[in-house]
């Protein structure tokens, strides 16, 4: 006697459902739904009182590590980073003066073509002619050459001696890196509209002791804390490694700007510390992937 299965129409309804339900949980996550390629970005603040050979060492150093990079404190060496950059087919944009031109932003031209840049005038740190200096952020749009995609890269770098253990000194330089960093997070906020966007640098704040006090001007508040969508850096994303970036502090960061996993064109997919420099800071590459 042949056996005959049966099918409900209520079960029929249920299978119908799940299958739904599966493909539309697939279709939401980005990594799985598009095809993707990778580039690094990197920071490293290559201080300023290196000698010439020891400069070198890490610009090289960081140069081979990533395809689009922010530095600080390079300002005074701007004529020879130019004809760097000329003779190895990377962009730069290091604009005006030392102090501006700190903050200098560089890009491999077989990865990325320039769209547009900018700087902006922060504040002078104790009042012009002061030390420490004036600050900028620096800003550089790209078009990513192998998605198409657009992607905005801020840099900066945040005054010395502005915290201890995650609390504010109560100083005008400290006044002036809160200035900074809501600068940076309404750049942020303004770039985001026209496509992706990382934000580097020395922020001179400790990633941990920040989080863990929590003071509203700082960072972690100030990028962090809140609700998607919202800048998220390599130590949140990934935790700390090693024993800090600059002795035994996390202060060298790189941000992007993380949206809804249905917008997520772009995600960091990792970080790696950068030792071996001969600054008194070591870089930060993070790895990134990109939809086509």
């Amino acid at each position: 006697m042949r056996k005959t299965t049966h099918w409900s129409t209520r079960a029929l309804g249920a299978l119908a459902g799940a299958v739904v339900l599966v493909a539309a949980l697939l279709s939401a996550t980005p990594a799985a739904a598009a095809a993707t390629v990778a580039f690094k970005a990197g920071t490293l603040n290559i201080y300023h009182g290196l000698s010439q050979a020891d400069f070198v060492h890490d610009l090289n150093l960081i140069a081979s590590k990533a395809d689009l990079v922010g530095l600080n404190e390079v300002g005074n060496r701007k004529a020879f980073l130019e004809n760097w950059a000329a003779d190895n087919g990377w962009w730069l944009y290091a604009p005006g003066g030392t102090n501006q031109a700190g903050e200098a932003l560089i890009a491999k031209k077989s990865i990325f073509d320039v769209l547009d840049k900018g700087s902006i005038f922060v504040c002078d740190t104790n009042g012009p002619g002061e030390v420490p200096p004036a600050r900028y952020n620096n800003w550089v749009k790209y078009r990513h050459k192998a998605s198409g995609r657009v992607v905005t890269h801020i840099n900066a770098h945040a005054v010395a001696s502005i915290e201890n253990a995650g609390r504010p000194e109560d100083l005008p330089r400290t006044r002036c890196a809160e200035a900074q960093f809501q600068g940076l997070k309404e750049l942020a906020v303004d770039k985001q509209g026209e496509g992706q966007v990382i934000v580097s640098g020395d922020l001179n704040v400790d990633f941990s002791a920040d989080r863990t006090y929590g003071y509203a001007k700082f960072p972690w508040q100030v990028f962090e804390a809140n609700e998607l969508p919202n800048l998220r850096s390599n130590f949140n994303l990934y935790g700390e490694k090693g024993t800090g970036t600059h002795g035994n502090r996390h202060i060298d960061y790189v941000y992007f700007w993380k949206r809804l996993p249905a917008y997520q064109i772009m995600w960091m997919t990792g970080y790696d510390i950068v030792g071996g420099t001969r600054s008194d800071h070591d870089g930060v590459v993070a790895a990134f992937s990109i939809q086509n």
